[in-house]
């Protein structure tokens, strides 16, 4: 029996394929929510960078290096499954780098001090991701959509990752809080709880 994504794949390929300019559409929504969240916790909350003063810049390097990264990954992965015919496996391992030195240095802090979450100001952190993770995964599904993709739910999935980055990169400046149990726990279990209802919903969102 012929494979439905290789039928699917092919005639999106030929008929269905993104128009010239289809780049530029992809991309508006992507930068917009990252604007629109950047600027809109600017306006909600203060003291950006405080912590720099008490920290410097290793928490939101670590914060920032990986949030970004992530973001950045998700955005060529969806361009790549928004394309069909292209092989898509090498997008979707290249996400999960970011993911690597996070659990690396959180196994290391884990193995010397134990579990420690520790934060005063977790709730408004998970506020905050909460909020901007669903606005950043509507900018990212609706880019999706201005492409053709096949494989709906790895799209949903790396969609509801990008939402989940964006959240993160617009409220680091923020956040005073470190050590890598915190990062686990107020980042991490966000962005990949947004990555499962994007993988859920995907087919429903993307489809043609």
């Amino acid at each position: 029996m012929t494979n439905i994504n290789t039928v699917l794949d092919q005639l999106a390929s030929e008929g269905a394929a993104p128009q010239t300019g289809s780049t530029l559409r992809f991309a508006a929504p992507l930068l917009a929510v990252l604007a629109l969240c950047a600027v809109g916790v600017a306006l909600v909350l203060d003291g950006a960078f405080a912590s720099m003063a008490r920290d410097g810049m290793g928490p939101i390097a670590v914060k920032w290096s990986f949030s970004v990264a992530l973001l950045t990954l998700c955005g060529i992965a969806l361009l790549v499954l928004g394309k069909p015919g292209r092989p898509s496996k090498a997008a979707m391992v290249a996400i999960s780098v970011p993911f690597v030195p996070i659990l690396a240095l959180l196994a290391l802090e884990l193995s010397i001090a134990g579990p420690l979450f520790y934060g005063e100001t977790w709730r408004e952190c998970l506020a905050a991701m909460l909020v901007m993770s669903p606005i950043a995964f509507t900018g990212a599904i609706l880019g999706a959509r201005t492409l053709a993709p096949t494989n709906l739910r790895r799209a949903g999935l790396v969609a509801g990752l990008f939402g989940g980055a964006v959240a993160m990169t617009a409220y680091a400046p923020f956040c005073p809080e470190r050590g890598m149990g915190y990062l686990a726990v107020f980042y991490l279990l966000p962005i990949l709880t947004m990555a499962g209802v994007g993988w859920a919903l995907g087919p429903r969102l993307l489809r043609w």
